[in-house]
């Protein structure tokens, strides 16, 4: 599948009008989130339907779609909640779906995250814009430092210096500096330029008040009582390549249970040293799978860090007792951080998996894969290009390594920033999801969906906490450790 491929089944409402006036865009003070068919009595493993009804700033009925939902049930006292499942009608009404996974009183959550005007605007610019983050980049070379400016797309008409490889059709340049050479590209520091030029209406769609608000309901939270028969827990155990539906599970003091195969009890030290003994854990990408490497190491006495040269771009953590190895790598460009990173010795993710060399166990290897983040701010086929030199680089892993496990962790959801929400907002992440369903969907790789896990749990934070760190690697363990 070639990325522009990818790039069409993104499929978002394409009935959304033209923009004409912010009173005519979605309002979730003015909207209303209602039952449908009410029930006397809801049973663990009842659907509960809720209907929206979308209204606009003058307090009239919208009638298209396109909106940015996200929805879920809480129990706040029982430390439950999960996921709903959005249905788009394309008239300005949406049906939610939840499946009720506990008994006692459930709280329903429907949040609009973004208005169809304001995702249209969000459309516009992620499509084509490379410019929304750019890089500084410094060169050094002995005592001589010199610095210039880099990013994904710059215009050719100065000198560049390119870093690229044919084969794999990824690009950064930075312009050359006046004298260093460019192989002499050493720390990278990244910033938001001004733009892109919107309306006052546009800004005020993308303001806070109006992004990320909790949308009324009708209704009082719902009673669900234990039935005889009505509730199922799965039985499977978790492997790679099965069905991921949507939700995939919930939370119930705190700690996640898949709705589809049997979540392993990987909380623990004990049972995590026991799944992980023997084995080699290589985590790659973002900051947020350097969180499972800095949870393992608090989490597990006997595995302690070994210095690195520079710990921008690693971590290696190591038990000798169980012969226990864990290392984190970061991806490579692009890197969005606001201090400078040393980038000298950076390595792409297809790089780390064709370098990594076999023992005598196929099975005794590991690999956990999560980026997104730092995509957001460009066009999609950046990250889908990135994915599918990441799927290429899998396929050779497996023909050298059939038996060597790949687990895919999705992007999470993250703060609310306004006025950041051209550059990091959520509905840049749920696509990205998608896009990475799509490009792995055939592949024997187990996925991880922190997507789903971070709406449940309602948390809007880049580094998700510690309840949701320790059970994303606890989802990932229960793939190739089926008794803890």
């Amino acid at each position: 599948m070639t990325v522009d491929e990818v790039i069409l089944s993104l499929s978002w409402a394409a009935s959304i009008p033209n923009f004409t006036s912010f009173k005519n865009s979605s309002s979730a003070q003015n909207s209303v989130v209602r039952l449908e068919q009410p029930k006397a009595q809801y049973c663990v493993g009842d659907t509960l339907n809720v209907l929206v009804e979308m209204l606009n700033y003058a307090g009239h009925p919208k009638a298209y779609g396109g909106d940015f939902i996200l929805a879920r049930i809480h129990s706040p006292k029982l430390q439950a909640c999960a996921s709903g499942d959005i249905t788009d009608f394309l008239n300005g009404s949406y049906r939610v779906s939840f499946h009720l996974f506990w008994p006692g009183e459930v709280q329903v959550s429907v949040r609009l995250m973004h208005s169809s005007e304001a995702v249209k605007i969000l459309q516009r610019g992620w499509m084509q814009d490379y410019s929304k983050a750019m890089h500084t980049g410094t060169f050094i070379n002995g005592s001589k430092k010199e610095t210039s400016q880099c990013g994904l797309r710059l215009n050719s008409d100065r000198a560049l210096c390119e870093y690229r490889k044919k084969e794999d059709g990824e690009y950064y340049a930075c312009y050359q500096p006046k004298t260093l050479p460019c192989n002499s590209l050493t720390i990278t520091k990244s910033y938001i330029p001004p733009g892109p030029n919107l309306t006052k209406e546009e800004v005020q769609l993308l303001a806070r008040e109006n992004t990320g608000r909790e949308i009324k309901n009708s209704f009082n939270p719902v009673a669900v009582v234990e039935c005889t028969g009505a509730a199922h827990k799965p039985t499977e155990n978790c492997v790679a390549r099965m069905n991921y539906p949507f939700p995939g599970g919930y939370f119930y003091s705190n700690r996640w249970s898949s709705s589809f195969c049997q979540t392993g009890p990987f909380l623990s030290e004990v049972a995590i040293t026991r799944c992980l003994k023997g084995k080699t854990l290589y985590l790659m990408g973002d900051s947020t799978m350097r969180q499972w490497i800095e949870h393992l190491e608090r989490k597990l006495k006997g595995l302690r860090f070994i210095k690195q040269q520079n710990h921008d771009l690693s971590l290696l953590a190591v038990d000798a007792n169980n012969n226990i190895t864990v290392r984190w790598v970061k991806h490579s460009h692009p890197w969005i951080a606001t201090h400078s990173i040393n980038i000298k010795g950076s390595v792409t993710i297809p790089e780390v998996l064709d370098s990594i060399a076999l023992g005598g166990g196929q099975e005794d290897v590991v690999v956990v894969i999560g980026i997104g983040q730092h995509f957001r701010p460009y066009p999609p086929k950046v990250f889908i290009r990135r994915l599918r030199n990441v799927r290429r680089a899998i396929l050779r892993l497996y023909a050298r390594s059939p038996q060597t496990r790949v687990v895919i962790k999705l992007e999470n959801n993250r703060e609310v920033l306004v006025p950041m929400s051209m550059i990091y907002s959520d509905w840049y992440g749920y696509m990205q999801n998608l896009a990475q369903r799509k490009v792995f969907e055939d592949m024997e790789v187990a996925l991880v969906d922190a997507w789903d896990m971070t709406v449940a749990a309602n948390t809007f934070a880049v580094h998700p906490n510690e309840v949701v760190v320790s059970n994303e690697l606890a989802v990932a363990l229960s793939f190739f450790c089926h008794s803890a």
